[in-house]
Parts: C-alpha cells; sequence; structure tokens
C-alpha cells in the first residue's frame, strides 16, 4: 500500500484538495476529500479528473495516505464526469458514503444527483448498483433551472446522519426551493430512510431562509438538547437587502439551530456567521473533541492570489446554545 506522510494537508500525489469529510473509527480519524491535478481545481464544477482522495490520522495533524476511494464512472454512466462531495456513516458493520455525482452530456452537465457508495474496510469501495439513489424532484425542488444570476439548479453534498431518537436516518442535501422565487432560494433538503439507506423518502425543507442563493456542504450537530445545521456560503451568494440587514455579506461557516430537527431554526450569534474567512478557508467541517468542544477542519484556497488547495489545520470551536466561536 502507497502512503504518505504529510503534516496539515498538502497536495496528494500532486493534486489540489477540495471538500472534506469525515470518519472517527476507534482511535483512527479518516478524511474523505476531492482532489484534482493542478490543471483542474476541485472547486471547478467542470474537472474531468476529479477523484475523492482517502488518508487516515491520530491527530488530525499527521496524516497517511491511502488509496484513492472513489473515481468518476464509465463513459456510459450518470457519473461519468466526476465524482463531488459526500459524507460517511457505519451501520451494521458496513460504511455507507453518499456522494454527489454529474454527467459529461453536455445537456445534463449541471444536473447533479446523489449517488451510494459501501465498504466494509474503508479502502475498497462499491459503487450501488441502482444509482443514482436521489434526484431533485417536485414539489420542492429545482434540479438544474438557472436563475439570473447565472447559477443552475443544487442537489448535492448529502450529509447523511441517524436521528438519535429515533431509527431514522437523514440526509440533508444542498438544494434550490421550488417556487415564484428564481434567486435567493438555496435551502437545505432533507430525506429520510428507515431501512436500508439506499431508498429515500423525500421531505420539505428544513431550511429555506429565502435570502442565500447557494448553501453548500451541510452538516447536522446534535449537542446538548439542541440541533445544529451547519452549511458555507459564499458573501456573493447573499440577497442585498439581506446584506443591508445583516451588517454585511459575510462568505464562510454559517449556522443556525433549534430545538428539534423539524423545527423552527434560529441563526447564531445573531446573523448565523460562524467564520467569515471564505477567501483563506472554505467547506470547514466540525469533528467531536474529547472535552466536547470540536475541531473544525477545511480546506485552505488562496495564498498571496495563489491557489493552495491544501487542508487545514484544526481549529478548536466551542458550541454554547446560542453561539458558537474559536477557543484557544
Amino acid at each position: 500500500m502507497n502512503r504518505k506522510t504529510e503534516k496539515n494537508f498538502g497536495p496528494t500525489k500532486g493534486q489540489l484538495l477540495g471538500d472534506s469529510w469525515f470518519i472517527k473509527v476507534r482511535e483512527d480519524y479518516h478524511a474523505f476529500y476531492l482532489q484534482a491535478p493542478p490543471s483542474e481545481i476541485p472547486g471547478e464544477r467542470r474537472s474531468r479528473r476529479k477523484t475523492i482522495g482517502h488518508a487516515i490520522s491520530k491527530n488530525l495533524t499527521n496524516w497517511n495516505e491511502l488509496p484513492v476511494a472513489l473515481g468518476p464512472g464509465r463513459d456510459d454512466d450518470w457519473d461519468n464526469l466526476s465524482p463531488w462531495t459526500g459524507s460517511i456513516i457505519e451501520k451494521d458493520g458496513t460504511y455507507f458514503m453518499p456522494y454527489t455525482g454529474v454527467n459529461s452530456d453536455p445537456d445534463k452537465i449541471w444536473i447533479q444527483k446523489i449517488g451510494m457508495a459501501t465498504s466494509d474496510n474503508l479502502i475498497t469501495w462499491k459503487k450501488y448498483e441502482n444509482n443514482p439513489i436521489l434526484e431533485a424532484k417536485d414539489p420542492y425542488y429545482i434540479d438544474n433551472e438557472k436563475n439570473i444570476l447565472g447559477v443552475v439548479g443544487a442537489w448535492r453534498d448529502p450529509f447523511i446522519f441517524k436521528d438519535p431518537d429515533s431509527d431514522n436516518y437523514y440526509m440533508t442535501i444542498s438544494a434550490r426551493l421550488k417556487g415564484k422565487q428564481r434567486e435567493y432560494n438555496g435551502c437545505v433538503a432533507i430525506v429520510k430512510s428507515q431501512k436500508d439507506l439506499f431508498h429515500w423518502k423525500i421531505l420539505p425543507p428544513i431550511l429555506a431562509p429565502g435570502f442565500y442563493d447557494e448553501m453548500e456542504t451541510t452538516q447536522v450537530i446534535f449537542h446538548a438538547g439542541k440541533v445544529y445545521l451547519f452549511f458555507s456560503t459564499h458573501a456573493r451568494n447573499y440577497k442585498p437587502d439581506f446584506a443591508r440587514y445583516s451588517g454585511g455579506a459575510f462568505g464562510g461557516l454559517h449556522c443556525y439551530f433549534s430545538n428539534n430537527l423539524f423545527g423552527q431554526y434560529k441563526p447564531v450569534n445573531g446573523n448565523g456567521v460562524v467564520l467569515a474567512n471564505e477567501d483563506e478557508m472554505y467547506d470547514v467541517r466540525l469533528i467531536l473533541s474529547k472535552d466536547n468542544d470540536f475541531f473544525g477542519i477545511g480546506w485552505l484556497k488562496t495564498k498571496e492570489g495563489r491557489y493552495i488547495g491544501k487542508m487545514s489545520a484544526p481549529l478548536k470551536l466551542r458550541i454554547d446554545g446560542n453561539r458558537i466561536f474559536k477557543v484557544d
């Protein structure tokens, strides 16, 4: 097995890194992440050479690279252009990784769908034979309708989790709300599975504020009796009047919280902003620490105008009721 040790991820085998997601198994942290060669930055949606990389760590700082987890499908497959962001969970000894896939057909290139891959060891992954498992559908969501901002529909970044109060599994998905409003209709879709994690029921969105054009890379955290719904967005995604009301547009990590999963969500920190550093770092994911705080890890974007494409060092975050903030 070819392995390479890095401190604070650098390019992997000459690759640039993008969105990442994590799972802890016993004492090991496993990171999965989008990667692409320098000629095709991971954030570029038309990239044909994007894959899902995999590495392991004991401390979230020193990482051992493992074989590539997933790549694009075959020429005639639904995901033949590229895999995009996903997440991971273990159920009954099997690891499930829902992921976004896109097709190279010019008429389909912006249509995002969700597939599933499984593994019994986190190393070797098999795509589900009946992929894709989820597509954006009426009556709630738009798949590829372009708005006046030039942005198409969304159905990506599935985040899978188990409801601690039931036997249900859910996924949150970056989506667009169907309706008269064509811009700033970014929302967080949710789907439910009670059985095998291959079959899902599409539900109404749990958060559709009406003033973000996109809400990306969601994560749900249950903490101290509340539900925290994280997402990343760019400053350019703010509706102008909302930006004026909020004192500005802040790109980076955001969070809304509720007393229950399907309850009313309110912004943390008064305006929903946790980290307003999108030019430096994006797609920050939280990982529970031993002292009941959280580590946040994102991917480093640019430095002095140059794209970096590295995983960040972990930063410490604390969730305290309606506040979330960095701690030393």
